[in-house]
């Protein structure tokens, strides 16, 4: 029997979609809701959409996949959207193949941060319940914002009554946030602290005509810069600082070696 070049080139065909391999089917179904409200610094996946797994054997990936890192969140008060497309590279970026996945739900979602922002009065507060002595900031915070809920802070009692302090805030007694504040203790003598001209807060940081940095703290944002020191200073000082674009004088405080901070308040 002959075969003519169209029956050739058909069996040709078949024989070569045979030889492919089967289309996955998707293994999770990920529906973008509207509007979602996070608490978190950091968006992920579960936060803004449901992950639904289509087998069996999805319902692990699907719950790591709910841990994805989407983005930053926004600063208290503000909106941050999310295109469905932004959220198609994210799976692709995190390893993810087209076909593994469906994407449904909302064409963008609008995120918003819940919360707080820890003011300057209030850490003094805690501060000064968790050390057992009054505290003085001597500098304003960085923004901190944490989640409704019982507010308290963790931190160790320092050895001088002038100190860098790195702290812990717990919302309902867990951790939620961290930074560092630069505070007086006022009460340092009746906690036994170690305090003397040999100690480190005695030691000078910052010498007069010294090249220093200079920091300034906008929202979330740090920014340094070169100035000339006009005065000697340790840690917490007030001093003048002079910087080559401007002929008036900047007022800092000493926040560690060679630097200083502009207050913003």
């Amino acid at each position: 029997m002959r075969i003519g070049k169209v029956g050739l080139l058909t069996v040709a065909i078949l024989s070569w979609a045979e030889a492919q391999p089967a289309h996955k089917a998707p293994m999770v179904r990920i529906v973008l809701r509207e509007k979602a409200i996070v608490s978190a610094p950091i968006v992920r996946l579960g936060d803004i959409a449901d992950v639904v797994p289509l087998n069996e054997t999805a319902q692990r990936k699907a719950e790591e996949l709910k841990t994805l890192t989407i983005a930053p969140s926004p600063l208290p008060r503000y909106s941050r959207t999310f295109a469905l497309g932004e959220i198609a590279t994210k799976l692709v970026q995190a390893g993810w193949r087209e076909g593994e996945f469906l994407l449904d739900g909302a064409k963008r979602v609008t995120v918003t941060l819940s919360g707080r922002s820890v003011t300057s009065a209030e850490l003094e507060n805690l501060l000064s319940v968790a050390l057992g002595t009054s505290v003085k900031l001597l500098l304003p915070p960085p923004p901190i914002v944490v989640p409704e809920g019982d507010l308290s802070v963790s931190a160790k009692a320092p050895t001088s009554p002038r100190a860098l302090l790195p702290i812990t805030l717990l919302v309902n007694g867990q951790p939620a946030a961290t930074a560092k504040v630069l505070v007086q203790l006022d009460g340092a003598k009746d906690k036994g602290l170690e305090i003397g001209r040999k100690g480190r807060e005695s030691r000078l940081l910052v010498q007069r005509r010294q090249t220093v940095r200079i920091v300034v703290r906008l929202r979330r944002v740090r920014v340094e810069a070169q100035g000339l020191a006009l005065q000697d200073g340790k840690l917490g000082d007030e001093m003048l600082v002079a910087v080559p674009w401007s002929k008036v004088l900047l007022k800092g405080i000493v926040t560690g070696e060679r630097e200083v901070t502009i207050p913003t308040w």
